[in-house]
């Protein structure tokens, strides 16, 4: 419930240097925590990397750097363009910003160790190992994303859409129901044969990863299943995540800061997201902030039905993969 890793985007500049999402790993156990041997070693597809990272007290890995690296003046660099993006916005916007950044702030290797990871373009499996003589061996899993700097990305939320309910979304793959939206693996599995990518965001916390990853990958819709994409959650404990997203009703808090964080990887001016679906205006609120057009969002209900914003009539998953060529034209990779 406390241990997860989440998934990782890295993206090419022009210019040959990396630049990836936060690296959030949390190891939730309390011998791992409190021994003395903290290193953390990396393996990428099954091979041992030279790039290692610390664990702190609280369980989180992290990079450790002089002060006088350039990977820590670029990571204020990234910091002071989101502030200022967000200084005509709300102040809770702000503040929950400056909260997010001052818990999860040195998460970020450099251009050179990302380089020593040796990724293959696409998905790779990257695993995150504690050797500790009190507890052996402990290791977590994720997915580590290489795409090009001029890739096109389509976002889907997870709860609420690609499941049918934020609450029974997360409650009943533990029992084996499944509260899924009809035709939502066939939709999105056009949209990535017209060349984009798809990435999943959730307020899930990252000690459900593992679980909410299993899910994905194992939703399938008449012989048809999930693309793979990067799943990327919340940093923060599970009661704090729930309450964000199922109590409070404010997924947005989280899903701004995550999402402009990822667009900083990309070129200045450039536009990577084209696309966005969610289940809530909240959905709506944070994609427009991205720079999405409007009729490039798609909020869908409990009923399944899609509203595409901009227009009155309400479509589905299905109508929409039969139009998908008209709504997501061919790209040339």
């Amino acid at each position: 419930m406390f241990s997860g890793s989440m998934d990782i985007l890295v993206i090419e500049s022009p210019n040959g240097l990396y630049k990836s999402s936060s690296f959030h790993v949390r190891f939730g156990s309390l011998k791992v925590i409190k021994s003395k041997e903290q290193e953390i070693e990396i393996f990428v597809n099954s091979k041992k990397t030279n790039v290692t990272m610390k664990l702190s007290s609280s369980g989180d890995a992290y990079f450790q750097y002089d002060e006088s690296c350039p990977q820590i003046n670029q990571q204020n660099l990234y910091d002071k363009e989101i502030k200022e993006n967000l200084k005509e916005k709300d102040d809770l916007l702000k503040n929950d910003y400056n909260l997010f950044k001052k818990k999860y702030k040195s998460f970020f290797p450099s251009s050179n160790q990302i380089k020593e990871l040796n990724l293959k373009p696409g998905q790779n499996e990257i695993c995150f190992v504690c050797r500790t003589s009190s507890s052996g061996i402990q290791t977590l899993k994720s997915s580590i994303y290489l795409w090009p700097h001029n890739s096109k990305i389509v976002i889907s939320d997870v709860d609420g859409t690609i499941t049918r309910s934020d609450v029974l979304g997360q409650v009943l793959p533990i029992i084996g129901g499944d509260w899924t939206h009809e035709g939502v693996a066939e939709l999105f599995t056009k949209i990535t044969k017209q060349g984009y990518k798809i990435l999943y965001l959730t307020s899930r916390a990252i000690g459900q990863s593992s679980m909410t990853k299993k899910y994905l990958d194992s939703l399938i819709q008449e012989k048809k299943s999930l693309p793979p994409g990067p799943l990327i959650m919340s940093p923060d404990g599970v009661f704090t995540s729930l309450k964000r997203e199922v109590i409070e009703r404010k997924p947005h808090l989280l899903k701004i800061p995550v999402l402009s964080e990822l667009k900083n990887l990309f070129p200045q001016d450039s536009k990577p997201f084209y696309a966005g679906f969610g289940n809530r205006e909240t959905d709506g609120v944070a994609y427009r902030y991205l720079d999405i057009p409007l009729n490039n969002i798609f909020i869908i209900d409990t009923s399944s039905r899609v509203l595409r914003l901009g227009e009155t009539q309400k479509s589905s998953y299905k109508l929409l993969a039969d139009k998908v060529e008209e709504i997501f034209p061919l790209i040339d990779n």
